[in-house]
This record gives structure tokens, sequence and C-alpha cells, in this order.
């Protein structure tokens, strides 16, 4: 490990720890009741510890893969001036069938001699790249723009007088929505769906979520204030996020086809299991089931979100691999637990009053806030967290595999 890598590891482990203890500092002084010291320690100590093991986990996966990409581009690099690297920056951002465009730039901007001559050779080319003509064509760019206006304005009062409160949280979605599929057409010419299976997987549990609010408010009407406009517009863009993963998988994520499934997979056993630990609370079975079923329902979360991000990560021989499978279980784990919350909110209210957790009588429409913290809040948090641990050790383990030998460390 070199020193820089060390110091760089030392600087993010010290920001993580002081961020939380501040953090948790505020906490604490606003807390009614104060929690219980064992429950204080846990959060205390378990968070930033698994936040440090993750990005010192992903910081040196990152510096094993892209130093030796700088030792050998580091000549290349070094030998292009400030229009040179201005240019190459702006033809890595192009699309993939457009690259070879940009390369020509900056084949051609080596023949153009003088500095200013240069600069303004390379700002005219970038000036070139923002005016390409779209992959789909301006007509159809522009029709499509014209319609995601048009759907974004009528969007917000026709399901405001559908459903109250809902007038934002429309407008918002068709606005994001609307934005991703003109950028899907300006950058390609022929969309395919990056996994079939997974993506219904996804939009299915966006539109179960969408139509869980939409029930939760027709049956509870003043429950809309619990859901206030900063709350509507969160839900609406992580909602349209996880359609832009399962519909136009951004090429960031990486071309592993397996991962796709794995974090549908994922996201599918752990929404069963949280349905089964919602309707087993309260029930007392025989003690043989409490011994077998314990353990299984304490451990099936924690090794669903980490069994198959260490698994794409080793399959796929890389750390992008595991990340592109915490990305497919966080778009389908959040909107099928949400869609979950909402109804089993609304049924164990029914029975005691109490909310869905059990453990305070609370109104019926603060389940619509505990929904967004968890589903929404916590739980990517955790799934994030627990993801990167394992995709770092899968793509680790791979490499140790396929070298014979350990990884330098």
């Amino acid at each position: 490990m070199s020193w820089t890598r060390r110091r760089l590891q030392a600087l993010v482990t010290w920001a993580i720890l002081v961020a939380w203890l501040v953090l948790y500092a505020i906490a604490l002084a606003n807390a009614d009741p104060l929690p219980t010291v064992d429950v204080a320690v846990f959060y205390l100590v378990v968070p930033p510890l698994l936040w440090v093991i993750a990005v010192r986990l992903v910081l040196r996966e990152v510096w094993l893969v892209l130093r030796p990409r700088w030792s050998r581009a580091g000549s290349g690099i070094s030998a292009l001036d400030a229009p040179g690297r201005f240019l190459a920056i702006a033809a890595a951002v192009l699309p993939k069938h457009r690259r070879e465009w940009g390369t020509a730039m900056i084949a051609e901007l080596a023949e153009v001699q003088g500095r200013s001559a240069r600069w303004r050779f390379a700002l005219s080319s970038v000036r070139a790249t923002l005016l390409l003509r779209p992959a789909g064509g301006w007509p159809v760019l522009a029709v499509v723009a014209g319609t995601a206006v048009a759907a974004t304005t009528a969007a917000g009062p026709v399901v405001g007088r559908a459903v109250p409160g809902l007038r934002l949280f429309a407008m918002i979605f068709t606005a994001v929505v609307g934005a991703m599929v003109v950028a899907v057409i300006a950058r390609s010419r022929r969309q395919r769906l990056p996994a079939p299976a997974a993506t219904v997987l996804v939009t299915g549990g966006v539109a179960a979520s969408i139509a869980a609010i939409v029930v939760f408010l027709r049956h509870e009407p003043t429950a809309v204030r619990y859901l206030p406009p900063t709350a509507a517009g969160y839900l609406a863009v992580v909602l349209a996020g996880c359609l832009w993963i399962a519909l136009a998988s951004p090429r960031a994520l990486g071309p592993n086809r397996l991962a796709p499934h794995l974090g549908a997979a994922a996201a599918l056993v752990f929404a069963a299991w949280f349905l089964i630990v919602i309707r087993t609370d309260g029930i007392e079975p025989p003690l043989p089931v409490v011994l077998v079923l314990g353990p299984l329902l304490a451990l099936t979360p924690i090794a669903v979100l980490v069994v198959p991000a260490f698994l794409a990560g080793r399959i796929g021989r890389s750390l992008r691999s595991g990340l592109q499978e915490v990305a497919w279980t966080l778009a389908g784990v959040m909107p099928l637990t949400y869609a979950i919350w909402l109804p089993e909110g609304l049924r164990r209210h029914a029975i005691d009053g109490r909310s869905l957790d059990g453990e305070v009588i609370a109104p019926v429409g603060a389940n619509l806030t505990e929904a967004l913290v968890f589903c929404l809040g916590i739980l990517p948090v955790v799934a994030v967290t627990l993801g990167v641990i394992g995709a770092a050790f899968g793509a680790h383990s791979a490499r140790t595999t396929e070298n014979g030998v350990p990884s330098p460390t």
C-alpha cells in the first residue's frame, strides 16, 4: 500500500468518524425519550464502523484498478497541453457512437500550431459537440420534449383532482421521467432493456408504490399533511430514479448482465422477508419454530444485501460489477418495501391504532412519514454500506484467485 493511499484512507476515516459523532450528538440532544444504553452504544459504534470498512475497501479497489492505467497513460497525458486536455475530456463524455468523431478532433488539434489557435480550435470543437444532431433527430427530440412538458403541466391538475395532495408528486415524477426519456433519445440510436426480467420487477415495484400511496390517500384523505412538499418531491425523484435504472440503465453502472438479475432477486427476497416479519409480529409460534426461524429471519437481510453483491463482484471480477448489483438491488427494494409498508400500515392501524412497528399509538397518516424514512432513507444507506462491502470482497476474492496469490494491500 502506498503512502498516498494510506493518507487518503486515514483522512476519509477521520472525516466519517467526526461527521458521525457530530450528527449523533445532535440526534441525542433532540431525542425524546433518550435511547437505552445498549441501543445508544450500538448506533454509536456499528454504523461508522461499517462505513469506514466500506470506504476503505472501495479506495483499495479503485486504487488497484486505476494505478496501472495512470502509469500507462501518464506519458500521453503529460504530453497534452491545456487545449488538448480540455478537448480530450469533452470527447471522453461523448456517447459511444460519437467517440470516433471526438478522436478525429483530437487528431486534428495536433496539426494546429500556436496556443491561441489551438484554444480556438478546442473551444469550437467542444461547441460543435453540444450542437451535434441528436441520435433520434432534432424533430423527434423536439416532439418528445414538448410532450414531456405538456404531460408535466397536465399531470398536476389531473392527479390533484383525483387524489388531493399528490399534485406536486405527479408533476415532479412526470418531469423527471420526461427528462429521462429526452436524454435517452438524445444520446442513443436504439434503446434496449438492460435486463427484461429485472426491469419488469423494478417497474412493477414503482407502479405498486404509486398505487399504494393513491389507495392510502383515498382511504385516509386527512393523512396528506404527513406528506409535505419536500417529502413528495423526494418520493417522486427516488421512484423516477428507480425507473431510470430499470429502463435506461446508465453506462456508468457497467455492462455485466448477471448483476441486474442478482439485484432483482435480492430485492424480491428482501421484500418477502419484510412482509413475513411484519405479518409474524406479535405471533408466538412454538419453541422449535422460534429456534429455526429466529436466526433465519435475523440473518436473511444481511445475507441478501451482502451475498449477491459479493457474487457479482467475484463473477464480474471487478468492484464495478458488484456496485452494479447494488444499484439494481436499491432500485427494486425501495419501491417494493414502500408498496408493502403502506397497506400493512393501514391494516395494523385498523387492528390496534398503532404504527407499523407496533411500539406507539400514532395517527394512521404517520405511516407515510415512517415509510419514507425507512424505505427511502435508512434502508438505502444500510443496503449500500453492506452491498459495497460485499462487492469489494468479491472483487478482491476474484483477483486473488486469478493471480494465485493474495492481492497487494
